[in-house]
């Protein structure tokens, strides 16, 4: 059973991404809302979730420009909205900052002679606009901050997904052998 097969069966392949269900909700088809590990940020305990939008591509469609057209099938990884318990609760509060953050990322096999290899790429932007009584902390010292932060929180999110997409991929041929052999 080839990784494309796999990437066939979306919903599969959704719930290989967002296996702790206590912890994800399915909003639609293509959207799921996830709660993730509480941090700390600077001086505030967060607890962020994130509404998250899952695609597969495939046959170099509409494929972000990075991502080579031989290869057969794309998993995008699209963070739509985010919610940043423990940050947002300061809108009455004088040190109050907005922050915006989009994520995006892809997933794909990427075939080398009998090998392959699960390629994952994420991309974020990070802004944000300090109210006036924030400037006591150098602007350039919120955004190593948070910069450090979330790209901590992506790379753990790269590791569990491929660990994820493989372990269940793995699951997935060993049932289609299995199958096939009947």
């Amino acid at each position: 059973a080839s990784f494309d097969q796999y990437m066939d069966d979306k919903l599969r392949v959704a719930r290989a991404v967002f296996h702790d269900q206590t912890k994800t909700k399915q909003l639609n088809e293509e959207e799921w809302r996830v709660k993730m590990a509480p941090m700390q940020v600077l001086f505030m305990n967060v607890q962020p979730s994130a509404d998250v939008k899952l695609t597969i591509k495939s046959n170099g469609e509409d494929y972000p420009p990075h991502i080579p057209h031989h290869i057969s099938k794309i998993l995008e990884v699209h963070f739509i909205k985010w919610e940043l318990k423990g940050l947002n609760t300061l809108d009455n509060d004088p040190y109050h900052f907005s922050l915006d953050l989009d994520v995006k990322g892809t997933i794909y096999p990427e075939r080398s002679g009998k090998h392959t290899l699960l390629k994952n790429q994420i991309e974020m932007k990070i802004s944000f606009i300090l109210s006036p009584e924030m400037g006591f902390i150098p602007e350039d010292v919120l955004q190593t901050a948070f910069e450090m932060v979330f790209k901590t929180m992506s790379n753990e999110m790269k590791q569990d997904f491929n660990g994820r997409l493989l372990a269940d991929y793995n699951s997935f041929k060993r049932y289609k052998s299995k199958k096939n052999s009947v």
